[in-house]
């Protein structure tokens, strides 16, 4: 396991500027801006590089547990810029290997702390919440309570093996149980879902009256479990939201290849 999660770090250093650079160019050709000034340029750019650049780093390493606080800044900038240059390392192969084994292996440690520490929290944390008046524990696990009970229409499941082409309509905001928030649809603009979601989620959107509006408690169990999903959700976080589920309505149908068209398939 340990290498594993060594590979997938040391992956990650080689897409994470890879990345950033697309990145830019894809925010460059949306928003095409006024041509700056050219006193401007440099430091502009300099800036937008590196915003992107770290926020490759925050997205890809973040998944793994992996912070700026765990470098040497100095130190990390050295080799950064040594890299950019086509220089050679300054240290051997094999003492950069070890060195990234042993990031591994202190990060997974600090990942079972966590872990251990967040399902301790969550556990206390809907202990004490399922106790509270208008508050709703299901036999799965999910807390919610109504904010706004919405109307008489439901999601109603396909049968006979129909495969489900439902859109969710939604306006919500995630938090932790600290408060903190980690995601949050824009204000008035509600967004499509499917029910490729979190088991907690699913299981709302599938319970919730149109025009409803409820307070989720999503044990972790019925969130992303015991893997980290971002810098802000790490291994086993219960997770809050509020959820408006605003319409249900059909997603559109999929075009139709014309008749005798074949996808090429493998061997």
């Amino acid at each position: 396991m340990r290498y594993s999660l060594f590979n997938r770090i040391t992956r990650t250093a080689l897409i994470a500027l890879s990345a950033s650079g697309l990145t830019i160019a894809q925010e460059a050709a949306k928003q095409a801006p006024k041509a700056p000034a050219a006193a401007d340029i440099k430091k502009d750019s300099s800036y937008a590089v590196g915003y992107s650049a770290g926020s490759a780093f925050a997205e890809n390493f973040g998944a793994h547990g992996v912070a700026l606080g765990d470098f040497d800044m100095e130190i990390f900038m050295k080799g950064f810029t040594s890299a950019a240059q086509g220089k050679k390392p300054e240290v051997d192969a094999e003492k950069l290997q070890a060195a990234m084994m042993g990031l591994s292996e202190f990060i997974q440690a600090r990942e079972k702390t966590i872990a251990e520490e967040n399902l301790k929290a969550g556990t206390e944390f809907l202990s004490k919440n399922g106790k509270r008046e208008g508050v709703t524990t299901n036999k799965s696990g999910l807390q919610y309570e109504v904010i706004a009970k919405g109307g008489d229409k439901k999601y109603v499941a396909p049968t006979d093996g129909v495969e489900d082409n439902k859109l969710f309509m939604v306006n919500y905001k995630g938090t932790k149980i600290d408060g903190k928030e980690f995601d949050a649809s824009p204000a008035g603009k509600p967004v499509e879902m499917t029910l490729q979601v979190v088991d907690g989620f699913r299981e709302a959107l599938t319970s919730m009256p149109v025009g409803a509006k409820w307070k989720l408690f999503i044990p972790s169990s019925m969130a992303y479990g015991e893997r980290r999903a971002s810098i802000d959700i790490g291994p086993n976080t219960t997770l809050v939201f509020e959820l408006e589920l605003v319409e249900i309505k059909d997603a559109p149908p999929q075009p139709a290849f014309p008749e005798g068209f074949q996808i090429p398939g493998g061997k």
